[in-house]
């Protein structure tokens, strides 16, 4: 008998700062009598982030954006009476509106706690260990999501100017759903290259939330290829503290890009993006995803 596959969840560590002290919302399973973090499993084809968020609001009524992660559990358990892996991955979580929690079968009680106490509270060392990431993570100063666009027409296919170049029916879908991971991320600044591909696949969320793109012409193949040191002071034009900037790009200027916005440089598929995180240390946390 072949073994069960990995379990895939997510969730967080909810948290707000009241006079002065911060406090952290727990949950309360009546099945399993625990206190611990809220989270839960992946949906089929659901992103990780979504998940996460939408786990969140489902288990304590309270509306979040996801902030820097914070780690990952492993750990077994029984599934289709066999032993299977279960792997959560966690954000720190900040509400944006109030409480609308209804006691249910999966949760009959919430809570917010400082944060000494909830550790106290939790039942399993594990949500400790994450809910201790938090200290080191939170406040988040600044957060850049780099993007490359979602996948194009090929260029053999394509008769008219290379930067009108639109979105395939494979990309128009990746944009439509990208929509939802930044929100659940709650980006509120858009930065895009002047060509239509790029512009297309933020376009859906600029709607979404009444935004208009920044277009940054100097980020765009023709635009990079004719003056390459365009990109120089770009960064401190990108970084804005208290925002969420969202920066889409090509992939032959993606390199220079990452160099120049303090990043790690590596490879993006066709809607692919890296969320990076500047804490108030200096410190960057980062995180590579693949298209949603």
């Amino acid at each position: 008998m072949s073994n069960p596959a990995t379990v895939i969840a997510a969730g967080g560590v909810v948290w707000r700062e009241r006079r002065g002290i911060r406090e952290v919302l727990l949950v309360h399973r009546p099945r399993y009598d625990d206190w611990s973090l809220p989270k839960g499993k992946l949906t089929q084809h659901e992103h990780i982030l979504l998940a996460a968020r939408r786990e969140i609001e489902e288990e304590t009524g309270v509306q979040v954006v996801l902030g820097a992660p914070l780690g990952v559990q492993r750990y077994p358990i029984r599934k289709n009476g066999s032993t299977a892996q279960k792997l959560v991955h966690y954000w720190s979580a900040v509400p944006t509106g109030g409480v609308d929690f209804e006691p249910n079968d999966e949760v009959d009680e919430i809570e917010w706690l400082p944060v000494d106490q909830a550790r106290s509270r939790l039942s399993y060392p594990r949500d400790v260990d994450i809910l201790d990431e938090l200290a080191v993570v939170a406040p988040v100063e600044a957060t850049l999501v780099l993007m490359r666009h979602a996948a194009a027409v090929k260029r053999k296919d394509w008769d008219g100017k290379d930067t009108l170049r639109p979105l395939n029916p494979t990309g128009t879908a990746v944009a439509e759903r990208l929509s939802d991971v930044l929100a659940a991320l709650g980006a509120d600044r858009l930065i895009s290259s002047d060509a239509e591909r790029c512009t297309a696949t933020l376009v859906p969320y600029a709607k979404a939330i009444d935004r208009h793109l920044h277009l940054w012409p100097e980020i765009s193949e023709r635009g990079y290829e004719a003056h390459p040191h365009g990109l120089r002071g770009l960064g401190d034009r990108a970084w804005k503290s208290d925002r969420v900037t969202v920066v889409c790009s090509h992939r032959p200027v993606l390199p220079a890009l990452q160099r120049e916005l303090g990043l790690k440089v590596g490879k993006f598929s066709p809607g692919a993006f890296l969320v990076a995180h500047r804490l108030t240390d200096g410190r960057l946390v980062y995180e590579r995803f693949s298209a949603p």
